[in-house]
């Protein structure tokens, strides 16, 4: 189980959309609120115009009750944490271009080619 802290960004999935806020599931399959007033600094009348439920969302835990129940925020995140995070999530891997092979790609193009010139 993850441990988290006040001020970790973390990923969840909006589960539920409520109309004070969204009910976010975590990878441990714990729960939190993200309220509608911490989704963006405008006005939002309609939370379902911006959330979107099954979608994944970068939160900023701003609370943590004693029952582990997380009060998460997306406005408080800034560029700069952005930004970092998606430099921590990103892997990057460097291939060996002699790994490559193309070998099945040559021997089926020309028949795929013809293939969609009769069709």
């Amino acid at each position: 189980m993850p441990e988290y802290k006040i001020g970790d960004i973390v990923e969840g999935t909006a589960i539920e959309l409520r109309p004070y806020g969204v009910i976010v599931l975590f990878d441990d399959n714990r729960l939190g609120l993200l309220h509608i007033s911490e989704i963006s600094f405008s006005f939002i009348k309609n939370i379902k115009k911006f959330m979107h439920v099954g979608r994944t969302y970068q939160v900023k835990i701003i609370d943590i009750a004693d029952d582990g129940f997380l009060k998460v925020s997306m406005n408080k995140i800034s560029d700069a944490e952005k930004e970092q995070y998606r430099n921590k999530r990103e892997k990057r891997v460097e291939i060996d271009s002699s790994a490559i092979d193309f070998t099945a790609l040559n021997e089926h193009l020309k028949t795929w080619i013809e293939e969609a010139k009769e069709g």
